[in-house]
């Protein structure tokens, strides 16, 4: 969808899940497409996450449960959204966001991310994107239990082993790309208003066993090349922005200043760089 004929500019956008690792993704993306994001956040520690990410004053926050219906509604009519990311797993909080939004307006669009193979049936009567990924990574995961951030985390430690595990090959897909791809479910619903649910698995084509990763974030962190191929466009004009080696090299020279400003805070990082 080319700027001319873009849907977000002034547009109010509800984002729950604003402060998680696929959420923060999407409201940069549409904040850079120039979408008016109001950002459902349960706590003022979660709200913190802001700063961190360089989001304070850019997104209107509302203090919330997504499981909250009076609250879900009451954002959605005071800020009069036009769409709704609900970028949060808890079945009850997706009930509830769904029901809210239907309550509010039921030709606004509401797009959910879920992963592969996890069972989910979308309500009828409103329009719902259901966008399904492998395994995202990417800047802005500290969860170290996740197979990049924890194998970063580990040659950051000088553990140079790291993960060593065994299992079936997974789809990988960078959390931007992943974010692309909800607002491209959301921009498809929207240029089409209408009751349905449009439900697409985005494949980044970067099929790697936890091993063969782990091996790929090992290259990248030691500068070697990680060959890979071109992923060609979906059914839905969708692709990875760039290729895995590009990815993953992002994600580690995050964890890397990450892990700075952690040890020392950001003011003495700004010192040191200075």
């Amino acid at each position: 969808m080319n700027e001319t004929s873009s849907p977000w500019p002034a547009r109010r956008v509800l984002v729950t899940g604003c402060t998680g690792f696929l959420g923060t993704a999407v409201v940069r993306e549409l904040l850079a497409r120039g979408a008016e994001v109001v950002g459902l956040v349960r706590d003022r520690a979660a709200a913190a996450e802001f700063t961190r990410h360089r989001l304070t004053g850019k997104v209107h926050v509302v203090h919330g449960r997504a499981e909250d219906l009076f609250r879900v509604h009451s954002a959605l009519a005071v800020h009069e959204a036009r769409a709704v990311f609900h970028m949060t797993d808890d079945p009850r909080a997706t009930v509830t966001v769904l029901d809210a939004t239907r309550r509010y307006d039921s030709r606004v669009p509401v797009v959910l991310a879920r992963p592969d193979g996890v069972a989910f049936t979308a309500p009828a009567g409103q329009p719902v994107g259901v966008a399904r990924f492998g395994a995202l990574f990417g800047p802005g995961d500290r969860d170290a239990s996740r197979l990049v951030p924890g194998t970063v985390a580990a040659l950051l430690n000088g553990d140079r082993a790291g993960f060593a595990v065994e299992g079936p090959p997974r789809d990988y897909v960078a959390v931007r790309d992943a974010a692309r791809a909800c607002v491209t479910l959301a921009e498809l619903l929207l240029a089409e208003p209408g009751a349905r649910v449009l439900e697409h698995a985005f494949r980044s084509e970067w099929a790697r066993t936890d091993r063969e990763m782990a091996d790929a974030v090992r290259d990248v962190f030691a500068g070697r090349v990680v060959l890979g191929t071109a992923t060609p466009p979906d059914a839905l004009g969708w692709a990875p922005a760039s290729g895995l080696a590009d990815a993953l090299a992002e994600t580690v020279a995050w964890c890397r200043d990450d892990l700075r400003v952690r040890s020392f805070g950001p003011r003495q990082v700004q010192r040191i760089a200075a």
